[in-house]
């Protein structure tokens, strides 16, 4: 049975963690907004710098992809004016879970043309000297301009070819894998906007040629 020295400590070391747990809860409530605000203010600036053509990035649905090592977190359509409609291009921050050393995120910015803009690293935990120099722009530019499938080889890159990091063949697919499944699911949106928009064109025109007809019959 426990003494009341016992029961004294116990109700002690309740008391201290409730409190301690009580506390963690009002920091976490309080720092929260301003650590969310944070994080959305460097996705902006991420966007701005992948897509430097766009005033406003709009959140999009996202489209499935067929590599199952890459989850799509988000796609956003910049556009050209803060009050317009007409897409500049995409911005797609895809996640590749075959990176050497974890999961490796990636966004990617994609122009109007569905050609790769800039392609920036946002986390990653490869190897510091080696997968690591995903980051630098000897490896990431040469996806600029990119816009058909890419394949990452050995030694001198030709045409849709990625050549790799060296000593990190691993994380070059990985990143590259990234980019492949922005290129996809970029031209799958961008063809559903195309859709969208010849399918509102041809309302707009049946709709102008009944009120032309009304008014033909009135006269």
């Amino acid at each position: 049975m426990f003494n009341k020295e016992s029961l004294l400590t116990s109700l002690k070391l309740f008391l201290i963690t409730a409190v301690a747990a009580l506390c963690l809860a009002i920091v976490n409530k309080i720092t929260m907004p301003i650590i969310t605000e944070n994080n959305n203010t460097r996705e902006a600036s991420a966007q701005k710098e992948v897509l430097p053509e766009a005033a406003k990035f709009t959140a999009l649905e996202i489209p499935e992809v067929e590599d199952n090592s890459i989850t799509i977190e988000k796609m956003s359509a910049g556009l050209f004016e803060e009050n317009g409609s007409k897409i500049a291009g995409y911005v797609v921050i895809a996640v590749s879970n075959a990176g050497y050393g974890g999961d490796i995120k990636v966004m990617v910015g994609i122009d109007s043309s569905l050609k790769v803009t800039k392609v920036k690293i946002l986390e990653s935990s490869e190897t510091a000297g080696l997968g690591a120099n995903a980051s630098k722009p000897e490896f990431s530019d040469q996806f600029v301009g990119a816009e058909g499938k890419l394949m990452v080889v050995k030694g001198v890159a030709n045409q849709n070819e990625i050549s790799a990091i060296s000593s990190a063949t691993i994380t070059s697919n990985a990143v590259t894998s990234c980019v492949n499944a922005a290129l996809e699911v970029a031209k799958t949106k961008d063809s559903d906007n195309k859709v969208a928009e010849t399918a509102q064109k041809l309302e707009e025109i049946k709709q102008e040629t009944e009120s032309q007809i009304l008014e033909e019959g009135e006269r």
